[in-house]
């Protein structure tokens, strides 16, 4: 059969088309085929990594690469609980100090003194007045003071407080004069307060008063009753 000049072109084009394709399969064959080879060439990844013997029943630690047994990772989140708990509680322990050191300190009751219980701040002013009265006295004269301010809460005619008592107006002259302000105690005037409170000495036979020994009339020696002298101290009650 003949063609025409027209039916020749055509199929000239279709040839070449046919023959593109086909280069087009042989080549993607041939891409293929060189993957192929390719990835036979790889080495073998390493499993050794992850055999039974390591991350297979254990944990990884969040947001490192190390790897833990579960016993391991049990026993690291009890430390990690136990740090935070520990830190909680020196957090709260310093709150608790800061309260306690901002709160007002409640005096010390006519009951609690006697059971002779009192706080820190009431044992410094009955050792701080024993330094200011009785100063020269022996232990048990500076006791004997401390004792007529314990006496005194006691009575319903005083104060009921440690610190109303020795701060209430014309009552003891040292706190009168600023001598209680200017003196620290001494440890003969704690060891005093040692024999009132732990050895539960008491030799003031219930005296609420006291003065310098003198020959002078005074008021003391005229309106009160006289019990005894100590040292340089004599010491009364009222009638």
């Amino acid at each position: 059969m003949k063609l025409s000049r027209r039916q020749k072109r055509i199929l000239k084009r279709k040839l070449k088309r046919i023959a593109g394709d086909a280069v087009a399969v042989i080549v993607g064959a041939g891409m293929f085929v060189g993957l192929l080879i390719a990835w036979a060439n790889e080495p073998m990844p390493d499993w050794s990594e992850y055999t039974e013997e390591n991350h297979i029943g254990m944990v990884q630690v969040e947001g490192s690469d190390t790897w833990l047994t579960q016993e391991e990772y049990e026993q690291m989140c009890k430390e990690r609980d136990a740090y935070k708990a520990a830190e909680q509680a020196e957090e709260q322990s310093y709150y608790n100090a800061i309260l306690q050191s901002t709160e007002t300190p409640v005096p010390t009751t006519t009951a609690a003194i006697g059971s002779l219980d009192w706080d820190a701040d009431d044992s410094y002013r009955l050792a701080k007045i024993a330094m200011a009265e009785a100063e020269g006295e022996d232990t048990e004269g500076k006791a004997l003071v401390i004792l007529v301010v314990l006496n005194r809460v006691w009575s319903d005619d005083f104060p009921d407080t440690i610190e109303g008592v020795i701060t209430e107006d014309t009552q003891f002259a040292a706190y009168e004069n600023g001598r209680y302000d200017r003196v620290e105690p001494d440890a003969d005037c704690y060891r005093a307060l040692e024999m009132v409170q732990v050895e539960h000495w008491d030799e003031s036979r219930g005296a609420t008063y006291f003065e310098r020994t003198t020959d002078e009339t005074t008021w003391h020696n005229t309106t009160l009753k006289k019990l005894f002298t100590h040292g340089n101290h004599t010491f009364y009650t009222e009638e």
